[in-house]
């Protein structure tokens, strides 16, 4: 029942090992759009010297025209075609990490669960089981059928960003090298767009299969009572997830739902060696983190994290840790607890 040192241990390096993976998918997205990039910026150098070499001459090239321009449409068309083909590649290229990432949770959750048992026998203990793996597969083919469909849009989304960047007007007086410069830069600026939405699809999807993998194995085991909202507590951290660590809820419990990027997880809590049948065994204290405590000792990162304003108001007693985070619902994707707005507590502090 107490998670230790050893809980706490096992449950940050089975966090690494996930995070291992959703780095190294990400850095691949990276390669894969900077590779795209460089077989279409010659045709987007090209077309920016003919829109500004227009532009020059004297023409009133209105936005609408500018889109319209043969050399123009040709660009847009080649790239649309390099979006479509990055979109298509997001579920193939982390395919194999989504499935190392739910399998190793699988097999890590148990040893996080295990590290709270007491010091007998193992032949005296509850055995863990492994989740069946058609669970395993269903959560797979879930995952990867949701950064599927989060990846159509990305083509179209983005075209319409380089559309936006190209026509965007560039100040009067400029040589016409620094304004095909920054043309050039706005327009890869909203093509790298759609790399930062495909990182965020990897990032979040990745978690969340690690999330529901973890949530199979617990619930797999009747010896875990217990799962506990566990977020790494720095200056880093939002005050959402500061809210919420050290709740706890039934192992079968989806989540943590935190926000997109989010880095929260749930440690399996276990029985009380009193009720897996050792009551003469002293159990240790829990060793679980508190929030207060880490303020405390930590005042600088607290307010950092926190913002002054949150800080103050939860040390001079005018709201709860609970307080500090709010549940959103979001019909395109899932729920998750967001940071309640500042506004929102000043009023409940000041009634």
């Amino acid at each position: 029942m107490a998670i230790n040192e050893l809980t706490l241990r096992r449950a940050s390096e089975l966090r690494a090992i996930v995070d291992d993976y959703v780095d190294a998918s990400t850095r691949a997205l990276t390669a894969r759009w900077a590779q795209a990039w460089q077989e279409i910026a010659q045709e987007w150098q090209d077309t920016i010297a003919v829109v500004l070499a227009r532009k020059a001459a004297g023409e009133p090239l209105t936005p609408a025209q500018i889109t319209q321009l043969a050399r123009t449409q040709r660009a847009l068309a080649m790239t649309s075609v390099r979006l479509q083909e990055l979109a298509a590649e997001i579920g193939p290229l982390l395919e194999d990490s989504v499935r190392e990432v739910v399998e190793r949770t699988a097999d890590l959750t148990t040893s996080v669960a295990q590290s709270q048992m007491p010091p007998v026998d193992s032949k005296l203990l509850p055995s863990f089981t492994r989740v069946d793996q058609s669970a395993l597969e269903n959560i797979i083919e879930r995952s990867l059928g949701q950064i599927h469909a989060s990846s159509l849009p990305l083509a179209d989304d983005a075209i319409d960003a380089m559309k936006s960047a190209l026509i965007r007007a560039v100040p009067s007086g400029w040589h016409p090298d620094r304004a095909a410069r920054e043309m050039l830069k706005r327009t890869r600026s909203s093509f790298n767009g759609g790399l930062t939405r495909a990182m965020r699809i990897a990032r979040t999807e990745m978690l969340d299969s690690h999330r529901a993998a973890n949530r199979a194995q617990n619930s797999a085991n009747p010896s875990v009572t217990a799962v506990v909202w566990h977020a790494e507590l720095s200056s880093r951290t939002c005050p959402s997830c500061l809210g919420k660590h050290g709740t706890e809820y039934p192992p079968d419990t989806p989540g943590p739902f935190d926000h997109q990027n989010g880095r929260c997880t749930f440690i399996p809590k276990t029985k009380s060696w009193a009720d897996l049948g050792f009551p003469d065994i002293e159990e240790p204290p829990d060793l679980t983190p508190s929030v207060t405590d880490w303020m405390q000792t930590n005042p600088h990162d607290a307010v950092s994290a926190l913002g002054p304003d949150r800080y103050r108001m939860l040390q001079d007693g005018q709201i709860n840790l609970s307080d500090l985070t709010q549940r959103v619902e979001n019909p395109d994707w899932r729920p998750s607890y967001q940071a309640t707005p500042l506004a929102d507590l000043r009023k409940a502090a000041n009634p």
